[in-house]
């Protein structure tokens, strides 16, 4: 067994579509003349991640999108098909990441194994100043009825070696706090949402350091980081990937958590879905050429 030699992450559903956005050294922009179609963006999360080592490639797609059209046109537009993936992985049960799940398994036609936090199939809503919003189930026995085997953990589990779910993150920093009006029905009572069933997608580079995937960082991603860098014993940071969800925090908690990611030491933040306008500027600025905003067919190329 070894290390991973290479990772690539694309962005099959994200907020943000930008064709004027330039490729880098580390992240390649799709180019709409060369794809086989239209791309789509809309509120949601679903990437390919695709691990390889030496001639063998492992194709994880964690999230599925908001819905099952944009993440089945998205798919043909960059000439991905649902038999190259080997593993589905849910980071937590919203549905901006779930919404395409049943499409999805149902077009495969085969059955996948499906890794989640046992909390993701608990109904779950926000209540908001203007009102309750959802509620939201994923109904646990459509998935199964796909024929699809659930591993659900809430500790850490390797898939393979230097490939990691952190399962619950732990919340270690002093700013970086609960989603407000986050709910959840757990056996018919209505509770706070601590979300301890988000959990990130973590691959060891080795001395390249670690790739760091994240869906939404309700847990904080410097949190986040901090665990990954614990479970694993690499202290170094590669990359940093997903939704940060700082739309609607205050600006000392965005310049907290901009200050954690630049002293994480990434060479890449890929940053977009739930991270918010403002917070993604202030990314921009402060972090210069290591920031990316993620945008829809976007491919992270990663090698150790």
């Amino acid at each position: 067994m070894s290390l991973p030699e290479k990772v690539s992450v694309t962005a099959v559903i994200d907020n943000y579509l930008d064709v004027f956005e330039p490729s880098t050294s580390l992240v390649e922009r799709a180019v709409p003349g060369k794809l086989k179609g239209f791309l789509l963006a809309g509120h949601g999360l679903a990437y390919l991640v695709d691990i390889t080592k030496g001639e063998s490639t492992f194709t994880l797609l964690m999230d599925a999108g908001n819905a099952f059209e944009p993440l089945k046109n998205n798919l043909q537009a960059l000439g991905r098909t649902p038999a190259e993936v080997d593993a589905l992985f849910l980071s937590h049960g919203h549905p901006d990441h779930y919404g395409g799940l049943l499409g999805f398994l149902e077009w495969r036609g085969s059955p996948l194994p499906i890794y989640c936090h046992p909390d993701v199939f608990w109904p779950k809503y926000l209540m908001t100043p203007r009102g309750k919003v959802g509620p939201w189930k994923l109904d646990r026995g459509k998935v199964e009825e796909t024929g699809a085997e659930l591993i659900c953990a809430a500790d850490v589990k390797q898939l393979t070696e230097g490939v990691f779910l952190t399962g619950e993150i732990p919340r270690r920093t002093t700013f970086e706090g609960p989603m407000p009006g986050a709910k959840i029905v757990k056996d018919g009572q209505d509770m706070d949402d601590p979300l301890v069933d988000e959990q990130a997608l973590v691959i060891n580079l080795g001395e390249k350091g670690l790739v760091v995937i994240s869906g939404c960082s309700h847990p904080g991603i410097v949190n986040t980081i901090h665990y990954a860098q614990e479970i694993t014993g690499n202290s170094l940071i590669y990359a940093v990937i997903g939704g940060l969800h700082l739309a609607q925090v205050s600006d000392e908690v965005v310049s907290q958590t901009i200050d954690g990611i630049k002293n994480s030491g990434a060479q890449l933040a890929l940053t977009g879905h739930c991270t918010g306008f403002r917070p993604n500027t202030r990314l921009s600025q402060e972090l210069g050429s290591t920031f990316a905003v993620s945008c829809v067919g976007s491919i992270a190329n990663l090698a150790a």
